[in-house]
């Protein structure tokens, strides 16, 4: 799978209205046209909110001040906020060709199924009937969408709305920049805008906790199974809090949201991952998620950064590394790298008393494949009740196909050794859990 340094995006958007404006009057909505039809196939459910379900949980929020607005978290390039009512804006600051300042925005209400709107905000002003392009950029195909603004709201902004899942923003939490060019006309021309994307996907996290959207079918990333009207769920298990510190309540319509390739009925969900494994992050395990690179031990981070290459510090506070306490031992999955279906993990075994023993554990490949063990595993997943490790590397952005690993650790010797091996070639489009993919090898093959 490619990394989010391997994909590159254009988008541009179509003209539209919906009725009924939002909070604050935004009536525009999207229309696609695809230029690379192939390239898009798949992006609506790239990442399937697994991934970045797990990025979740850096971004708890506590009650609201009393404030008409709370104060702005700074993400990388990005803030995120909301106001007493739960509306919550996610923003970015740019620059055009000639310096002129610009923002863009992504903002939502705290409803059931509320809509997502893309806002742009240039200095130059606007006028009803002018095009707007956004391309996204971080790697090899583009695409291209385009849209006229209807209307022009206070403070000069022009928005596009639609549902959380639409391949604008999805495609905006893939990117590492986005060029916007509007079309003023006259004496002004055509302006181009650029804007880093770096921090957008924990600024739109931040946004699902804070409307209690965490595993719901309408979150923009946390996304779950759960209704968009099932009451609020945030990543501390508690429901959002008002700015008087009273428990908010779940607005009385809901409108669950629309996902145009959604599973099949009897389709089963999308795996799980570490994050969201409540069996396996209880309070009775002893276990925790750390989204502060700081918290994890010197030498644990070492070996990430010396020995495999990983970026913590922009991983960690994305997906979190887990932390499990054994008696005077500290076991660590640490996540190494950004990617989009694959995140790899390393895990390290960790004595807070004598961090010199530390070390990291290696797990074995099928002995066909004629390869060395491997300290990175693709979605890595320790399960504390059996000790079990398993991995899951899938082939299609899907999650429809690849292959999942199973290991557990040999007494005698203290190694973590693969007990099976299963694939799934045909990237059929049907999702289930890997634990029910063909199996390709077992241990029981080699006579033991």
């Amino acid at each position: 799978m490619k990394t989010r340094q391997g994909q590159n995006l254009r988008i541009m958007l179509l003209p539209g209205t919906v009725k009924g404006g939002p909070v604050h009057g935004f009536d525009f909505t999207e229309a696609f046209g695809i230029v690379k039809a192939q390239a898009l196939k798949g992006v609506k459910t790239l990442l399937k909110r697994n991934y970045l379900a797990a990025v979740a949980g850096s971004l708890l929020w506590g009650p609201a001040p009393a404030a008409a607005e709370l104060a702005k978290t700074q993400f990388y390039e990005w803030t995120a906020r909301c106001n007493s009512d739960n509306y919550c804006i996610a923003e970015t600051a740019g620059t055009g060709t000639s310096g002129e300042a610009f923002r863009l925005k992504i903002e939502r209400g705290a409803k059931p199924g509320s809509p997502v709107y893309v806002t742009f905000k240039p200095v130059t002003k606007l006028e009803t009937g002018m095009t707007a392009r956004i391309e996204v950029s971080s790697g090899e195909e583009n695409y291209g969408f385009f849209g006229k603004a209807g209307k022009i709201y206070k403070g000069n902004e022009m928005t596009f709305s639609g549902a959380a899942d639409r391949p604008l923003v999805e495609n905006l939490r893939l990117g590492s920049t986005a060029a916007v060019q509007i079309e003023f006309g006259g004496s002004a021309g055509t302006k181009a805008y650029t804007v880093s994307l770096k921090g957008i996907t924990q600024a739109l996290l931040k946004i699902d906790d804070a409307q209690g959207r965490i595993g719901r079918g309408d979150a923009i990333v946390a996304w779950g199974g759960l209704a968009a009207d099932s009451g609020p769920h945030t990543l501390n298990g508690t429901a959002p809090q008002s700015s008087d510190g009273a428990v908010a309540k779940a607005p009385a319509e809901a409108a669950p949201a629309v996902r145009e390739n959604a599973a099949a009925a009897d389709d089963l969900p999308p795996p799980v991952m570490p994050s969201q494994d409540v069996a396996n992050n209880s309070p009775d395990t002893g276990n925790g998620m750390v989204y502060d690179l700081g918290r994890i031990p010197d030498s644990v981070q070492m070996m990430g950064y010396r020995t495999l290459d990983c970026r913590l510090d922009e991983v960690v506070p994305a997906f979190g590394a887990r932390v499990i306490a054994e008696g005077d031992v500290e076991l660590w999955i640490v996540p190494c790298q950004m990617a989009d279906a694959n995140v790899p993990y390393y895990m390290a075994t960790h004595i807070p008393f004598n961090p010199s023993l530390d070390e990291w554990q290696e797990f074995e490949t099928p002995p066909g494949f004629n390869q060395p063990n491997h300290a990175l595993v693709n979605n890595l997943v320790y399960d504390t009740a059996t000790g079990q490790v398993t991995g899951t590397t899938y082939y299609s952005p899907n999650y429809d196909c690849g292959s999942f690993e199973r290991h557990e650790m040999e007494a005698e010797s203290g190694q973590y050794i693969l007990i099976e091996y299963l694939e799934k070639t045909n990237c059929d489009g049907i999702q289930g859990p890997a634990e029910g993919w063909p199996l390709s090898w077992t241990i029981d093959e080699m006579g033991q």
